[in-house]
């Protein structure tokens, strides 16, 4: 029966997911323990704590028998987003070495991490100017991004909905603005452009490279820091 954790998309097998929410509801434990607790063989229990251990999900003690205990969530989480960066990272250095004519583009988005993990990937290959209307822990999400663009000479306006302290970065505070949630654009350089929507934990918005839409971004940058 499939549990309530799915780590599938980030390269586990269900057990291994069902596996890491028996640790994390059930505490460390051996493996005949947690086979009970799954209602699971043995051996595929091994084998999932095996993965979990060597994916960076659990941990083993040196003890007999062997106590297998969960990587605290927020550990997890951590190594997958770092995970997911590099592996950003290389995909973007293989694509650019192959000579594909650009095309304009929009894409959906629907994912707050996903969303921030894309602005940052852009802003980081930012030749000219960065221009960034984004909500307080979105600036900070982005704070090491916009610090390396500064740093080699990249143009930075940068506003939030409430002050935010990034140190060297200005961040300029805009008033309410009339938009359905809080207000997350981003505009890079000439080429490309994010508009979108934060309501809580949920974020609705476009990435496109198309000139009409990096075109508009920009303009609805302007009139959110005028108030209008």
């Amino acid at each position: 029966m499939p549990g309530a954790i799915d780590l599938t998309s980030f390269g586990f097998t269900p057990t291994e997911s069902l596996i890491y929410e028996v640790l994390l509801r059930g505490g460390p434990g051996t493996g005949y323990t947690i086979a009970r607790a799954a209602g699971l063989a043995r051996a595929n229990v091994y084998a999932a704590l095996e993965g979990l251990v060597g994916k960076g999900a659990a941990r083993v003690g040196d003890g007999r028998p062997k106590q297998f205990r969960p990587e605290p969530p927020s550990t997890l989480l951590a190594r997958l987003s770092d995970r997911q960066g590099e592996a950003m990272d290389q995909l973007s250095a293989a694509l650019a070495t192959l000579a594909v004519p650009e095309t304009p583009t929009l894409v959906e988005l629907a994912s707050p991490r996903g969303a921030v993990q894309l602005m940052g990937h852009e802003i980081a290959r930012a030749t000219e100017r960065v221009v960034l209307i984004a909500p307080p822990d979105g600036c900070l999400a982005l704070a090491p991004q916009l610090r390396r663009a500064a740093s080699v000479g990249v143009e930075l306006d940068v506003a939030s909905t409430a002050a935010v302290p990034l140190g060297a970065v200005h961040v300029v505070t805009i008033p309410h603005a009339d938009w359905p949630g809080e207000p997350v654009l981003l505009v890079v350089d000439d080429r490309a452009a994010l508009i979108g929507s934060r309501d809580g934990e949920s974020f609705s918005g476009h990435w496109g490279t198309g000139p009409a839409f990096v075109a508009a971004a920009r303009r609805t940058c302007l009139a959110l820091r005028e108030g209008r």
